[in-house]
C-alpha cells in the first residue's frame, strides 16, 4: 500500500497516453525531433567515422581493423550519445521551450488548466518521451553511420567484408551503453526544456530568453551527466 502511494503519482501522467490526442502529440514530437534530423545525423556520423579512421590509420599507424574496433568503442560509448544529444538540444530543446513559453504568455496553459486538462499528461509527458525516444534512435543511427563511414574509408574495396564483420567489433555492452546514455541525455534535456518554457514571465520578450536558456541548460546538463557517468564507470 505504501509503495502504491509513493510510486503511483510518478506514473499517473503516463496514463494520459491512453488518449488519442496525447498520442498524436507524442508521435509528432518523435517525428519532428527524430525523423527530420535523421539525414543530418547519418551524414555527420558517416563523415565522423571516416575522419576518425583516417587519423588513426594515417597519422598514428593503427591497422584498419584496430581503427574500426577503436571507433566502435568510442562511437557507441562516448561520441554518438553525446553528439546526438547536442544536436537534439540545439534543434529541439529551443523549439519545445519556445512553444511552451508562447502558450504560457498567451494564456493557453491557463485555459487548459481551467478546462481540467492535466498539463503533465498533455504537455510534458509526450514531449519528454518523444525527445527521449528520438535521442535514443539518433544516437544509434549516428554510431552505425560512423562505423559504416570508417569502414568505407578504411577498407575501400573490402568494405563488404568489414560490414559483415561488424558483429565481431561490437559488443552488447557497447550498444546498451549507447542507448542508456542517449535516454539519460534526452530525458534531461527535454525535462529542462519543459521546465524553462513553463517558467517564463508574462511578457513576449521572455520567449526568446526561454529558448536560449533551454539550450544553455540542456548542454550543461548533458556534459555534467556525461562527466558523472564517466566517474561512475571508472
Amino acid at each position: 500500500m505504501l509503495l502504491r502511494r509513493v510510486f503511483l503519482p510518478l506514473f499517473r501522467p503516463l496514463a494520459g497516453l491512453q488518449r488519442a490526442a496525447v498520442r498524436r502529440v507524442l508521435l509528432k514530437q518523435i517525428y519532428f525531433t527524430g525523423n527530420e534530423a535523421a539525414f543530418l545525423i547519418l551524414l555527420i556520423g558517416f563523415a565522423l567515422g571516416g575522419i576518425v579512421v583516417a587519423m588513426l590509420h594515417g597519422q598514428y599507424g593503427q591497422s584498419q581493423e584496430s581503427s574500426l574496433r577503436l571507433l566502435a568503442s568510442l562511437g557507441f560509448r562516448e561520441i554518438s550519445p553525446l553528439l546526438a544529444a547536442i544536436i537534439l538540444v540545439a534543434r529541439s530543446s529551443s523549439a519545445v521551450a519556445s512553444e511552451l513559453a508562447t502558450m504560457q504568455v498567451h494564456g493557453e496553459i491557463r485555459s487548459l488548466y481551467r478546462m481540467g486538462i492535466p498539463l503533465g499528461a498533455y504537455l510534458i509527458v509526450p514531449r519528454v518521451l518523444g525527445m527521449t525516444i528520438a535521442c535514443i534512435g539518433l544516437s544509434f543511427y549516428l554510431a552505425v553511420a560512423a562505423q559504416l563511414g570508417g569502414a568505407v574509408l578504411g577498407a575501400g574495396a573490402d568494405v563488404t567484408y568489414q560490414v559483415i564483420e561488424f558483429d565481431r567489433m561490437l559488443s552488447l555492452e557497447q550498444v546498451l551503453t549507447c542507448l542508456a546514455k542517449a535516454a539519460l541525455f534526452g530525458a534531461a534535456a527535454s525535462l529542462l526544456a519543459c521546465y524553462v518554457g513553463l517558467r517564463v514571465g508574462p511578457y513576449v520578450t521572455d520567449i526568446p530568453k526561454a529558448s536560449s536558456r533551454s539550450v544553455v541548460r540542456g548542454l550543461s546538463a548533458v556534459f555534467v551527466l556525461d562527466f558523472m557517468w564517466s566517474l561512475w564507470i571508472s
